[in-house]
């Protein structure tokens, strides 16, 4: 059901995979949701692109069309909410599958990304869409495994509220130009809700549990592992409550995950709520599904989601 609804691709920066797909269901109603997106891939995977999130977008359109396949509540509230859908490329890091030449390979393709450079990317995506379309903090912020990782670097990483201005500071510029960003325009506003699918937070913890074997990609996308807790949400130095000061703090996971374990959400579990108001941070462990399955399928997203939105709506008075 994706398809059914108008669709547009953007560019929010010079190369090719900063761009955002967009996709409209009542866009003009700036009282409603926007629904965004970060794909995983391990920081690398060419083959995973913004298009993955169609089959949940779909899965929404679905539990909330007549009421017939799910007249839950939160069903009710779910197309009711909801103004449009967003999913964000990135600029990527190297895959040994994928080689590319360098020198031999234009600037605007090439996948030599390296932390911060992706979240880097989210950032002014963000900033993009709510120039763009004008919906400040009325969107919930979902990312898949590694998505969900910059989905929670997002919130560690954002002015703490006693900065002077999230919006165009001379700081903020300066590490824009430093860091090469994709497409300026500042800090965006931060979600009204968080929600991390299957989420790497603790890359050190994460990788002495598979044995090292995730060793690999971790260097390439955040340098060596020294380098690993300065860009972990989980051990992120500061606190939560102090950058993401209203909004819900969503984890989900499946028990059948095979390449993330359930360590990794009940650990980023436990920080948030030794960080955050107790009601403000939601866990759900029930996903059902394989790591990519889980994003294949969106059952399980479209429910988390609906869920999150139901919250949102009591918290609005249900607006």
């Amino acid at each position: 059901m994706a398809s059914s609804l108008k669709y547009t691709r953007h560019q929010y920066g010079a190369h090719e995979l900063q761009r955002v797909g967009v996709w409209d269901l009542d866009i003009a109603d700036k009282a409603k949701y926007w629904i965004i997106f970060i794909h995983g891939g391990a920081w690398r995977d060419p083959r995973v692109t913004h298009e993955v999130f169609a089959p949940s977008i779909s899965r929404i359109l679905e539990s909330t069309s007549d009421g017939t396949k799910s007249p839950s509540s939160s069903s009710n509230v779910g197309k009711s909410s909801i103004a449009a859908f967003a999913s964000i490329d990135y600029r990527l890091s190297p895959h040994p599958d994928f080689p590319q030449d360098p020198a031999r390979t234009p600037k605007d393709q090439l996948r030599d990304a390296r932390h911060p450079d992706h979240l880097d990317d989210v950032r002014a995506a963000l900033a993009f869409l709510q120039r763009s379309y004008d919906f400040g903090a009325r969107y919930v912020l979902l990312g898949h495994s590694a998505g969900a990782c910059l989905t929670y670097q997002l919130l560690a990483t954002a002015p703490p509220l006693s900065s002077s201005s999230r919006s165009g500071s001379s700081a903020d510029e300066t590490r824009k130009r430093e860091r090469g960003g994709g497409g300026g325009g500042g800090d965006p506003e931060l979600p009204a809700a968080a929600l991390g699918i299957e989420g790497i937070y603790d890359m050190a913890g994460l990788n002495a549990r598979v044995g090292g074997s995730y060793a690999e990609f971790l260097t390439a996308a955040f340098g060596p592992p020294g380098r690993w807790d300065e860009a972990a949400p989980m051990k992120f130095a500061g606190r939560y409550r102090e950058r993401f000061t209203t909004g819900l703090a969503a984890l989900a996971h499946s028990p059948d995950d095979e390449l993330v374990d359930m360590p990794e959400t009940e650990g980023m579990a436990e920080r948030l709520r030794g960080d955050l108001d107790e009601e403000r941070v939601l866990v759900f462990k029930d996903l059902e599904g394989s790591h990519e399955g889980i994003v294949q399928d969106g059952s399980g997203v479209a429910r988390v989601v609906l869920r999150i939105l139901e919250v949102l709506g009591g918290a609005d008075g249900g607006s």
